[in-house]
């Protein structure tokens, strides 16, 4: 009974020290991306997502640039409307095309130890370090 209480107080203690996401949570940051699940990530080009404001986002995705709108209520996250440059880049080309795709999956995020998650139903897709 000891164990359960105090268990109990823990995950209250864990719930009141969480950070309520807003918009404000990640506008105007900028991240790259770092981990990124069932995929491959390129060794010598990178990807990016910025958000700026009015709902914004923008960044590369290794090769070409991108930008789109992002609507954010609480933790959920819808990532639409995405239009990018369009240089061909071969060596980059698949992995550039399903960062994009991927991008417009993802439902939900939070940030965990200063790093933004990207998720599909629960499930990590992406996770980003913060950028500069």
């Amino acid at each position: 009974m000891k164990r359960l209480f105090l268990g109990l107080v823990l995950v209250i203690a864990l719930q009141a020290c969480s950070k309520k996401i807003t918009t404000d949570t990640v506008a105007n940051t900028k991240w790259t991306l770092s981990e990124w699940t069932g995929q491959t990530l390129p060794t010598k080009e990178k990807a990016t997502l910025n958000f700026g404001a009015d709902n914004q986002i923008g960044g590369k995705s290794f090769c070409n640039t991108f930008g789109g709108r992002s609507t954010i209520n609480g933790n959920t996250i819808k990532i639409e409307e995405v239009f990018g440059t369009m240089m061909f880049c071969e060596s980059v080309a698949e992995a550039e095309r399903n960062y994009t795709e991927g991008l417009k999956t993802v439902n939900s995020f939070k940030v965990v130890d200063g790093k933004l998650q990207l998720l599909k139903d629960g499930k990590v897709m992406m996770v980003f370090t913060k950028g500069e």
